[in-house]
């Protein structure tokens, strides 16, 4: 039994049937029926596992998080498991049932999922296959759905599952007890601040970096997006949209810096900014950041096979990537990042306004990339000049983003 984050309008005790891949020879030739009275379902010939589902429209009263959820699984599961000598069809038993939802009442959705414990050996263990089951249920459902739905990941849903088991042949279950699904249930969180008063300071700063366009902040903001998306709601698809994002941000506003610091005219700029990305990789800069920019090997070869190949994937194609693909996307956007930052430091020279933007000027572990001696004395030389430099660049920007406006549409 699992309970989902929000409820799903569909009819009270709707089943659905899904068979999987994985041989279960037991079932061969079997008769599936998910509710009594409904037509059954002949099973694969060969004998397939399946994962039947059936879905509780529950009343939902609770003020309390976490214990109000419990409760319901209680009740859900009194409601389809009647001990001895309960009336079936009796107010006591389904009081707290949503039958028919008034308009205005509170409800949630719980999912009874029925699997086949085959003594056919398989890598999939029986609560893995009904999520995998409801997950694949739920993304069809919200393609249908009249009101937009969030993506259902195992890390949304409440954190415990009631189990039980019984004989094919026999009605009466055996409660097997809570099992803990993978994830921290948002409720669960408590309202404790990460941070301390003394990093509030840091968060200011950081406020007026993303005011200012700078390139690190920047990815380091859509980062923040891809990591929640992957560790926080187990939205792979999202996590690898978002590093696709953030690794654009970070190659683009680098190059867009380099350019303003060079004095590239606003025209010049827009017409490089109208090419494809990996064009702009391969051509931009190494010019001026030396190093190999080539998109077969190395950290740009990461970038390329682990985060824009799968995005282009989930972009183009809907595809839904796996938990290790964006656990690979996150390597391969923070390895990009290091190797960025690794050409800048040595440039130091010639892009010291980039570097300071990028680095700041505190002291860093050794072997993070920082300021060189060159740009830390250009530094000291133009600290008066900083503010009207970064309004500068901001403006300079701003043009050039609308210029490649302007020559998209022509």
């Amino acid at each position: 039994m699992i309970l989902l984050p929000e409820p799903i309008p569909i009819p009270q005790k709707a089943t659905w049937f899904a068979p999987t891949d994985e041989p279960a020879p037991e079932l061969a030739g079997a008769l599936h029926v998910p509710t009594p009275g409904a037509d059954p379902i002949e099973m694969d010939e060969a004998g397939r596992n399946f994962v039947s589902m059936r879905f509780w429209q529950m009343v939902d009263n609770s003020v309390a998080p976490f214990a109000g959820e419990s409760e319901l699984l209680r009740l859900a599961f009194d409601a389809m498991h009647p001990g001895k000598g309960d009336d079936s069809d009796g107010p006591n038993l389904y009081e707290k049932v949503a039958e028919d939802i008034a308009a205005d009442e509170r409800y949630r959705t719980v999912v009874e999922a029925i699997t086949f414990n085959s003594v056919e050996p398989t890598d999939v263990t029986p609560i893995d296959r009904c999520l995998d089951a409801l997950l694949k249920f739920h993304r069809a459902y919200r393609v249908m759905a009249r009101t937009p739905l969030a993506e259902l990941t195992v890390k949304r849903l409440f954190p415990m599952a009631f189990a039980f088991t019984r004989k094919v042949d026999e009605d009466a279950v055996t409660p097997i007890g809570l099992l803990m699904l993978d994830g921290t249930w948002p409720g669960m969180t408590g309202n404790t601040s990460e941070i301390d008063q003394g990093l509030f300071d840091q968060v200011a700063q950081i406020q007026r970096r993303l005011d200012g366009l700078d390139p690190l902040t920047r990815f380091m903001e859509c980062r923040t997006d891809a990591a929640y998306a992957l560790h926080g709601i187990g939205s792979y698809r999202d996590a690898v949209i978002h590093f696709g994002i953030a690794c654009e941000v970070l190659f683009d506003s680098i190059l867009g810096m380099l350019m303003w610091e060079e004095g590239l005219r606003v025209d010049a700029a827009a017409e490089v900014f109208s090419t494809p990305i990996t064009t702009r990789i391969k051509t931009q800069f190494h010019p001026r950041l030396k190093g190999t920019w080539k998109l077969d090997a190395g950290e740009l070869g990461e970038w390329s096979a682990k985060v824009a190949e799968v995005r282009n994937r989930v972009v183009h194609a809907g595809y839904s990537p796996t938990r290790d693909e964006a656990v690979a996307a996150e390597m391969a956007a923070d390895g990009l990042r290091l190797f960025i930052s690794n050409k800048l430091a040595a440039a130091g020279k010639r892009y010291p306004y980039t570097g300071f933007t990028l680095f700041g000027e505190g002291a860093v572990p050794k072997g993070i990339p920082t300021l060189n001696s060159a740009a830390r004395k250009w530094l000291a030389a133009n600290r008066g000049q900083l503010a009207s430099m970064q309004e500068d660049h901001r403006v300079w920007r701003e043009a050039v983003n609308a210029a490649v406006v302007r020559r998209v549409r022509s």
